[in-house]
């Protein structure tokens, strides 16, 4: 049996083995190599060896389980949270959800990193030389990054984001996003990422003329061609804030149809515009809309880099600039001085949201009222329709009265007298289905799809209860190039269903009055079988009843001498009488029953069919409510009270 010491030898082995495996990320495995080493060393089980390569290959992978790892909340703001999750899932209609997304992740930490996006109108160049101004550091001399602002890649036309790194470095490989890192002081200290980006070819063409939606500031779309197909891939990335950037005249001109596209309560805190102009003298202030000078800013740059004797003239073209407006929008609202408090970027983001829900809740309730008012049928038409349907029952009703008082008194119904069986039994059926097919309300069927047209035409139907029977269906056949199309078949122009392998058809009967006088017909139709069956066996039993008394009376005039002729022949004709007797009785009564069906059948149907064509009309007339986009805008504008509230409460605006 192995000692203790060899079993613990084992087990340490076996953990060391299985903790190798495990994926973790490369600071993590060598803090643990290290750890491992040391421990190794100082049981005297060896020097610490080098990772296998496949294992530091590994360890460089982002772990699978990083992605699901449970977030942090901030106490302050898990309420917040919470409530922002709850909302994301009951107002995701009316909301954007990359902006959700982005409040939500900014909740997650007290020091949230702020996105401000510097949009250009003409272009990447002029926001880059902006971004170039904003964040230089004039103590300093010029930088990589600086340069590599200023350069122009031909045919890029990825946007650019620029982020704080310890170290100069640009990444490219990202298909929808070009990333540069800088060691910038600015970016540090306020947790900011920029996002320079420019409209595409045609929006540049008409931007300057059109409205541009408040949501493409807001929340840019990333757009590259794919090198595999051509299609051209979009992703949002939503942003905090948003500086559009325009040239000379045509961004004076065009500006205020950009920037005042958004709420007038947002200008200035979540969008703002800037004006790059040549001039020398420029108006300085914080503005909605601000002209500044970028040839001046960078002027004052490089001659406070050459010299520091040259403060006071650094200090008078920065201000001439107005560059430090644009510097103070981008920097506002990045940080609180309370630590429980929301940070000021955040809340505003929070409440857009807010309010763009609420616009498009208002929107969408404007939009669906308008829509059933304007479904809702005048008074005229509909008075004109149901006297229309009035002159028609009362048509109806005559036309079944003397149509079936002709048909039950004419020729061929009497063909089928009791009398007449032994030789017409086999017509019942024939003769009763024509009188139904030529004599029940067939004119009136004729004129009732005429009227049904022209409710339909008034639109008392809705949409999804026409009957799509009568829609071409394509044929599974297509017919090749140089052949002659295939025949138009029944199944081509009928909806049809398979289940296995048998087909049926279907026809969409909802709201359609009009179909109730065939299928009552077809129902009277059916009953012609059984009355068929009657007659047959009302008429099989008078032949059997004759046959036996006939063959009685020859056996008791046989078999009995004293049995007269006259006396057997009596008992014969009593057979034959009481038999044929039965036979009228029962097959008038089945007749006379038949008939009064029909009638009231007849009458039945008219009833029917005129109470719900009035139905249709007094009730159809009226547009139709959406009851289940009320209540999903109820659901939705609760929870932006809810949100208003805690905002309201949790984080009061002094705190901020």
């Amino acid at each position: 049996m192995p000692n203790k010491g060899f079993l613990e030898r084992k087990l340490r082995y076996l953990q060391h083995d299985i903790i190798s495996q495990l994926y973790v990320c490369s600071s993590c495995l060598r803090k643990r190599a290290l750890w491992t080493g040391a421990r190794y060393k100082n049981q005297n089980l060896g020097l610490y060896q080098r990772p296998h390569p496949l294992k530091r290959y590994l360890s460089s992978v982002t772990p699978v389980i990083a992605v699901h790892a449970t977030r942090t909340i901030p106490t302050h703001h898990r309420r917040l949270h919470e409530e922002l999750t709850v909302f994301e899932n009951q107002a995701a209609t009316f909301a954007n959800v990359s902006q959700l997304q982005l409040a939500l992740r900014g909740l997650e930490s007290d020091d949230p990193t702020i996105r401000v996006a510097v949009i250009g109108l003409n272009g990447l160049r002029g926001p880059k030389r902006l971004v170039r101004a904003v964040l230089a550091d004039p103590l300093n001399s010029e930088q990589l990054w600086e340069r590599h602002l200023q350069d122009e890649t031909p045919g890029d036309i990825r946007a650019l984001l620029v982020r704080f790194g310890e170290e100069y470095e640009f990444d490219q490989r990202h298909p929808l996003l070009r990333t540069l890192s800088i060691p910038s002081a600015i970016l540090q200290r306020h947790r900011i990422e920029i996002l320079i980006h420019g409209f595409g070819e045609g929006q540049k063409e008409d931007g300057l003329r059109t409205r541009i939606a408040r949501q493409d500031l807001l929340v840019p779309i990333l757009e590259t061609p794919s090198s595999v197909s051509g299609r051209i891939a979009t992703v949002t990335y939503p942003v905090h804030k948003a500086l559009v950037y325009g040239e000379d005249v045509e961004g004076i001109l065009g500006m205020p149809l950009v920037v005042y596209s958004g709420n007038i309560e947002e200008l200035g805190v979540l969008i703002k515009g800037a004006v790059n102009v040549h001039w020398e003298s420029i108006a300085s202030g914080d503005q909605p809309i601000n002209l500044i000078s970028l040839v001046q800013s960078e002027a004052a740059i490089a001659s406070f880099r050459r010299t520091l004797d040259n403060s006071t003239d650094y200090e008078h073209k920065w201000l001439a600039s107005n560059v430090s407006s644009i510097a103070n929008f981008i920097i506002s609202g990045t940080s609180s001085t309370d630590t429980n408090a929301l940070n000021p970027a955040l809340k505003s983001l929070i409440s857009s949201i807010l309010n763009d829900t609420s616009t498009a809740i208002s929107t969408g309730k404007s939009e669906r009222l308008a829509f059933e008012t304007s479904s809702t049928i005048p008074d005229s038409t509909q008075m004109r329709l149901l006297q229309a349907l009035t002159r028609w029952a009362e048509g109806a009703h005559s036309e079944l009265r003397d149509q079936l008082y002709f048909a039950f008194t004419g020729t061929p119904w009497r063909k089928l007298a009791w009398w007449k069986l032994l030789w017409r039994v086999d017509d019942v059926g024939f003769i009763a289905s024509d009188i139904l097919q030529r004599s029940f309300l067939a004119n009136a069927e004729k004129e009732l799809i005429w009227i049904d047209g022209r409710i339909q035409q008034a639109g008392f139907y809705p949409a999804s209860s026409v009957p799509n029977s009568l829609v071409m269906r394509p044929t599974k056949k297509v017919p090749t190039l140089g052949t002659n199309p295939p025949a138009l078949r029944l199944i081509d122009v009928l909806s049809s269903s398979y289940e296995g392998g048998h087909q049926e058809l279907n026809f969409d009967k909802s709201n359609r009055h009009v179909q109730h006088i065939g299928l009552a017909r077809a129902d009277l139709i059916s009953s012609v079988p059984t009355l068929q069956a009657l007659a047959q066996k009302l008429l099989l039993q008078s032949l059997s009843t004759t046959f036996f008394t006939i063959t009685f009376s020859s056996l008791l005039y046989i078999s009995l001498s004293t049995t007269s002729i006259y006396e057997a022949g009596a008992v014969g004709i009593l057979g034959i009488v009481w038999s044929a007797r039965r036979l009228q009785r029962m097959w008038e009564s089945a007749r006379e029953a038949w008939v009064e069906r029909v009638r009231e059948e007849g009458r039945r149907t008219l009833g029917t069919v005129q109470a719900s064509y009035e139905g249709t009309l007094q009730q159809g007339g009226i547009g139709v409510a959406d009851q289940a986009a009320e209540e999903e805008e109820k659901i939705a504008e609760e929870a932006v009270a809810r949100l208003r509230a805690i905002l309201d409460s949790s984080y009061d605006n002094k705190k901020v």
